[in-house]
């Protein structure tokens, strides 16, 4: 039996796989009689964030990705990822359409979840698991956008195809949706986090890492308004999250050199770390494939993100590398198994990841800045990122200026394409910001997100074979899943 996109509220609330749940689809499930209480309903809402990650796909398809020569095929997924083939495994962790199905089950679970607290009485005490489910409905369609349609661009939105754009809990086993235009989706996201965010409530949550706090929900609004170019909403959003003391919320990674790699690893996507704003623990064997992957961080990719020559300043970056020539790594994933059978060993492993850092809010910002024009802004907040992630020290008095900024980064910046027009000066300062955004994400699947919103071509070398991914291939824009197709889902064209 095919699989509906939209996970039925039974198989939501158990936490099942997507591969266990054709079992439910012969009939409609009707669960809401069962989330009686507010309390129900927020643990409904723990898991309405994707239960998958989607950094392996990322990564491969960006230009962090290299071919390790002297290593063998490691996966199906990493050889048609790198080669931007279409993956329709939904049945593996970190494919497409595993994140794809996840996110969309998701997705159900904060329809279910708003149409319980109608249920019970939609009152302004109930406000705070509304707030909660409107912004995660948001930031999964948001991510569902970034990854399967076109980048925003004002002039086309309007007729460049966008995603279903869900906000009913599901009625049917099997129902047909259809695509909306990109502006279309992207307004309902704006309205779905506008509208959220307002009634989102801190006091409320025991873990809030692993929930939209206020603070978490301005920075992917940061995010969400980078894409789309809007810079005053940017530095708005970020200027919120941040606080007035940025600087404590900056991961101090030349702080954290002296830790083990198990250290390393284990506070990386920590709740204890205060750069992490949002964080998951997602069904995932990443951190097992990461540094082995065939297609990954080659030794000469590591020299061109994290060497002297990438550091604005030509300073060393303090980003702990560990492995050799073909196994490079830094320690951000820890993998947990969590059992559904103790006494059998049945279980799934799972990841915790940073889904949402503060560190992306900040550079978020600072490319706001260039575009806005805010250059003594810039220039000073770009030194105080810098402090926290460079191996020497920089002086306390040290101020960057304008003609040393521009004497570093002159005749830089060509390699973008994006749908808004940048001055030499802008296109030079921002290959500054991106460089620096490439060297704290690498392995994280944000480059890949750079890669499409700023025009990038990407090119992959494949033993004796050059591959290359223009601005404007069809292949930037992920297949939509073939179940999905049969189901209505308007294909992406190839």
């Amino acid at each position: 039996m095919k699989k509906n996109i939209y996970i039925p509220i039974i198989a939501v609330a158990l936490g099942l796989s997507l591969s266990s749940c054709d079992k439910f689809l012969d009939e409609v499930p009707d669960a809401r009689t069962e989330l009686d209480s507010p309390e129900k309903v927020q643990e409904l809402l723990a898991t309405a964030y994707p239960n998958a990650l989607y950094a392996e796909f990322c990564e491969t398809m960006s230009d962090n990705a290299g071919d390790k020569v002297k290593l063998s095929p490691t996966s199906v997924l990493n050889n048609q990822m790198y080669a931007w083939e279409t993956n329709n495994e939904y049945n593996t962790r970190d494919t497409p359409a595993h994140y794809f199905y996840a996110a969309y089950k998701a997705v159900a679970t904060a329809n279910y979840a708003l149409e319980a607290v109608q249920a019970l009485g939609g009152n302004s005490n109930l406000n705070y698991l509304k707030g909660e489910a409107l912004v995660a409905r948001a930031y999964t369609h948001f991510m569902l956008g970034l990854f399967w349609c076109k980048p925003f661009n004002p002039a086309t939105a309007a007729t460049d195809l966008g995603l279903p754009y869900t906000t009913k809990a599901e009625k049917k086993v099997f129902e047909i949706y259809h695509r909306i235009s990109l502006k279309d989706y992207y307004d309902a996201i704006e309205k779905d986090l506008t509208e959220g965010l307002a009634l989102i409530d801190n006091t409320k949550y025991n873990k809030p890492k692993f929930h939209f706090t206020k603070e978490a929900a301005h920075a992917f609004a940061s995010r969400f308004y980078l894409v789309k170019g809007d810079w005053d909403k940017v530095i708005e959003h970020a200027d919120a999250a941040l606080g007035a003391n940025p600087d404590n919320k900056l991961r101090d990674v030349k702080a954290q050199r002296s830790r083990t790699y198990a250290q390393q690893r284990l506070l990386y996507a920590s709740a204890d770390e205060p750069a992490n704003a949002l964080i998951v623990g997602a069904s995932s064997v990443y951190s097992r494939n990461f540094a082995f992957n065939k297609y990954g961080l080659t030794l000469e990719k590591s020299e061109e993100i994290l060497s002297a020559d990438s550091h604005p300043f030509g300073l060393d970056w303090s980003y702990p590398v560990f492995g050799n020539e073909d196994y490079r790594n830094i320690p951000k994933f820890q993998e947990y198994f969590k059992y559904t059978n103790v006494s059998a060993g049945n279980g799934y492993p799972y990841n915790m990841a940073v889904l949402i850092s503060y560190d992306e809010v900040f550079l978020n910002r600072l490319e706001a800045y260039v575009m806005k024009g805010e250059k003594a802004k810039f220039l000073t907040d770009l030194v105080v990122y810098l402090r926290k992630k460079t191996s020497q020290n920089i002086r306390p008095n040290f101020a960057l200026d304008e003609a040393t900024m521009n004497r570093l980064y002159q005749n830089k910046g060509t390699e973008f394409d994006p749908a808004y027009t940048l001055s030499t000066q802008q296109r030079e300062w921002l290959q500054c910001v991106v460089d620096v955004r490439r060297a704290a994400f690498v392995f994280e699947g944000l480059r890949w997100i750079d890669n499409k919103r700023l025009g990038m071509k990407v090119v992959h070398k494949k033993g004796s074979e050059t591959l290359e991914l223009l601005k404007e291939d069809p292949r930037r824009e992920l297949q939509i899943p073939e179940d999905a197709i049969s189901n209505g889902i308007t294909a992406n064209p190839r």
